[in-house]
């Protein structure tokens, strides 16, 4: 397995990246795919893609934001899950920002759902790769959230701050995303 990022992406990679995207979150978990191809031209969100051959086995959409970053999305292949390639696209991220506390939402797993047991794996996922909870919780757009952190602890504001940057004022302001009380 190796690594690229955005700057080494081929026209065929951005397809696969579509198709691991749509399949692997819900739609209201996801950006417009033209947003997320701009927010990388512009260098607000990096990628990281595990590549086997010529077949993109998963990615990582991250955005840096002074001393942290957040994971905005990590998405496998349902074709290979559960083989380590997402844990070893984390370990690529915790390398290349060293240094930096790393953030992420996951759904709530205390909210009442049918993939109730998809919520838990990704969960358990999460905390098997270093994540631990923050204790901060986030209503919004995909729901009833929860952050996680490796490498350091952010308060509530600071991630606000970091979602106001990664989304723009105007989408921030349309997301709806607050702070909830647990």
């Amino acid at each position: 397995m190796k690594f690229i990022n955005e700057k080494q992406f081929q026209k065929k990679d951005w397809k696969q990246v579509k198709d691991i995207y749509c399949e692997a979150f819900p739609k209201c978990e996801r950006k417009p795919f033209f947003m997320l191809k701009h927010s990388v031209r512009t260098g607000k969100v990096q990628m990281l893609a595990a590549m086997e051959g010529e077949l993109l086995l998963g990615f990582l959409a991250a955005v840096p934001y002074e001393d942290m970053v957040m994971v905005d999305y990590l998405a496998v292949s349902d074709k290979i899950r559960s083989k380590g390639t997402g844990s070893q696209l984390l370990q690529e991220l915790y390398s290349r920002f060293a240094g930096k506390k790393v953030v992420l939402l996951i759904e709530r797993p205390d909210v009442p759902a049918e993939n109730i047991n998809q919520r838990l794996d990704r969960r358990k996922f999460y905390f098997k790769n270093q994540f631990t909870s923050s204790g901060i919780y986030i209503n919004g757009a995909g729901g009833k959230m929860e952050v996680l952190n490796f490498g350091g602890t952010v308060s509530g504001q600071e991630y606000m701050k970091l979602q106001k940057y990664a989304l723009g004022r105007l989408l921030f302001a349309m997301s709806g995303i607050a702070l909830a009380s647990e």
